[in-house]
């Protein structure tokens, strides 16, 4: 009779363990899946503000591309060439001058 109480009470010793090492474990992976959904959702507001990034930077590359094509246009507009004088026009207009013209004539 003893015999069989020590087993029964062994038996009861050993499913009361495994019941709670198992859920020990279960506590774990509870904290693991919950750990794990939490990053995920972390993870999605990062790539969605990486997305709104990209968009802003792929703008600012195409302004500034376009503003660096109206200051190229502006300088073409802005070189005035210089007009080549001959030699003879630059001694008339020294003569007129000198007469106490203006210095501009045809």
């Amino acid at each position: 009779m003893k015999k069989l109480w020590k087993w029964i009470v062994g038996f009861f010793g050993f499913v009361v363990g495994l019941l709670l090492l198992s859920s020990n474990k279960n506590k774990k992976v509870k904290e693991i899946k919950k750990n794990i959904k939490t990053n995920k959702n972390k993870t999605k507001a990062i790539d969605k503000k990486m997305a709104g990034v990209k968009e802003t930077d792929e703008y600012l590359k195409k302004t500034l591309e376009s503003k660096k094509k109206a200051l190229k246009e502006i300088e073409k507009t802005k070189k005035t060439k210089p007009k080549k004088k001959s030699a003879k026009k630059a001694r008339k207009k020294l003569k007129n001058i000198g007469k106490g013209k203006n210095g501009k004539s045809n």
